[in-house]
């Protein structure tokens, strides 16, 4: 019997649904491991709803039998948290201000980046509207995986699949390098680009603290493109680096 007493609510909601739009199979050995869908031409469709390196071995190993591989990765931008009494009632539901963008995305692609631009392989980000299920407690306590900076009185349950808002797909250089935003210019530093990722017109009335994390990660960004070959380090400007966007030839 294959173990799927792990999966989240959101992870088993979102394989469904594949699973039906690609007329799938789930849980299927495949090279010695056992992948979450086949769909009937015999790609491979993973579901990771947490760190996308944690596939990196996987998806090597699968990509070099051959086969065609993509990692399916839901965003949060939209949340809506449920808090619940011991005993099941429902408590509160409010809307989270908090809105991920997709370069929330980064920092779980630094293991498994040396494969993002193979032929065979494709990322596929989707925004999804979420309900977050929290269940009260009567002191304040830790979580199993000791993340709390500060203890809290409630402890998380499930993450539930409201809709999907729309889905992005990343293949190419060219398509993580629309990451960088337009308006630099063709030379910038890091600075420079956490600038213009906080001004970035995102389409939607994106709050400042959430413009704050996105352009937090531009270092982040940069650690990766440098090493996706997608930008490269052209000088210095005072004390800090200036890259450039790298194209053919």
């Amino acid at each position: 019997m294959i173990n799927t007493y792990n999966e989240s609510d959101l992870h088993r909601s979102l394989k469904k649904l594949y699973a039906l739009e690609y007329n799938g199979k789930t849980e299927v050995p495949v090279e010695n491991w056992i992948c979450d869908i086949v769909s009937k031409s015999g790609d491979i469709i993973e579901i990771q709803t947490a760190n996308i390196s944690k596939l990196t071995e996987k998806t090597r190993a699968l990509l070099s039998a051959g086969k065609k591989v993509r990692i399916v990765h839901p965003i949060i931008t939209e949340k809506y948290i449920e808090t619940y009494a011991p005993n099941g009632d429902m408590l509160s539901r409010r809307k989270s201000p908090a809105s991920q963008t997709i370069y929330a995305i980064l920092r779980n692609l630094t293991g498994i980046y040396p494969l993002l631009l193979e032929k065979d392989f494709a990322l596929e980000v989707l925004y999804v509207s979420v309900t977050e299920e929290r269940r009260k407690t009567s002191t304040p306590v830790q979580l199993v995986n000791k993340s709390r900076r500060f203890l809290k009185d409630w402890i998380p349950q499930e993450k539930k699949l409201e809709k999907i808002l729309r889905k992005e797909c990343y293949k190419t250089k060219e398509d993580y390098a629309a990451l960088i935003p337009l308006t630099l210019e063709d030379k910038f530093t890091i600075p420079d680009l956490q600038k213009a990722i906080f001004a970035k017109d995102w389409g939607k009335d994106l709050s400042k603290s959430n413009r704050a994390k996105a352009a937090s990660q531009a270092r982040l960004l940069v650690w990766l493109f440098t090493r996706m070959n997608i930008i490269e380090e052209c000088g210095k400007q005072s004390r800090s680096k200036v890259y450039r966007i790298k194209h053919a030839g």
